[in-house]
This record gives C-alpha cells, sequence and structure tokens, in this order.
C-alpha cells in the first residue's frame, strides 16, 4: 500500500509540475508574440514610409528573402527594392496576420493580402517572415513573398 501511495503521490507531483511548466511556456509564448507584433510593426511602419534602413535593421546580415520563388542575392538588393517601390501603397481590401512563436527566441508570422492594381487586375499576396532573437534584438532571418495576379471580376 505505501508504494501505491508513494507513486500516485509521485504522479501527482509531475502532473502539477508539467501543468506549472505549460503554464510557463504559454506566458513565455505570448511574450514572443507581443515582441514580434512590435518589431513587425515598426517594420510595417518603415517600409509604408520609406524608411527603408529601419527596414534592413530590423534583417539580420544573412536574410534569406525569396520572392516569388526566387531568391534575392543580398540584403543589398532588398534595400534597393525597398527604395525604388513606388509609394503611396494602395488600400487593402483584406489584410490578415498570424504570428506562431516557435521557442522563447523564435517565431514566424505569415500575412495574407489583397488588393486592386487597378481597374481590371487584383492582387493577392502572401508574406511569411521568419524572426529570430539576436544580441541586437529581433530580427528577420528569413523573408518570403509570393503575388499573385488576378483578373478581377465585378464585385
Amino acid at each position: 500500500m505505501k508504494n501505491l501511495s508513494f507513486t500516485s503521490t509521485l504522479l501527482l507531483f509531475l502532473i502539477a509540475l508539467l501543468s506549472f511548466q505549460n503554464q510557463l511556456h504559454a506566458q513565455d509564448f505570448e511574450s514572443v508574440k507581443q515582441a514580434i507584433q512590435a518589431h513587425t510593426d515598426k517594420e510595417q511602419k518603415a517600409f509604408i514610409e520609406g524608411e527603408c534602413e529601419t527596414v534592413l535593421d530590423l534583417m539580420t546580415d544573412d536574410i534569406g528573402f525569396y520572392a516569388n520563388g526566387r531568391k534575392a542575392p543580398s540584403k543589398k538588393m532588398i534595400g534597393m527594392f525597398c527604395e525604388k517601390i513606388p509609394r503611396p501603397f494602395g488600400t487593402l481590401n483584406n489584410d490578415h496576420m498570424e504570428i506562431i512563436p516557435l521557442t522563447n527566441e523564435s517565431g514566424y508570422t505569415l500575412r495574407t493580402m489583397d488588393y486592386y492594381k487597378d481597374d481590371r487586375t487584383k492582387v493577392e499576396e502572401t508574406v511569411t517572415k521568419v524572426w529570430i532573437k539576436t544580441t541586437d534584438g529581433w530580427k528577420i532571418k528569413h523573408l518570403h513573398s509570393t503575388v499573385k495576379e488576378i483578373p478581377r471580376t465585378k464585385d
């Protein structure tokens, strides 16, 4: 009977410990989500306003960037793209972003949006960014953007 009581007590202790660890993990992930959201907001504001140095500062030096499946050769090319893209941007019809923490020091965003390029063309875009926590703060380690233009249908 003593062994059963000890085993039951040990089992309850382990369940309580795992439950506590899960709560801490969930709290840590919430802080990861908040940090990524704040840095995403900063990066998007800078991109919209053409503050390309700020955009580049929020990326690692060895960032991987793919646009429609093609790898950009360097961070410098991302800067040139940022500087040359026509502004202001059009109005988004739909815009949804999810933040998915992976660890206490990494996570990614998945953003889908669409807008009208002109009277005949709708643009759908999906952007994924992998964020990592570095000694210099949160940075984008990988960026993938896929843009698809489709003929506009009557709304």
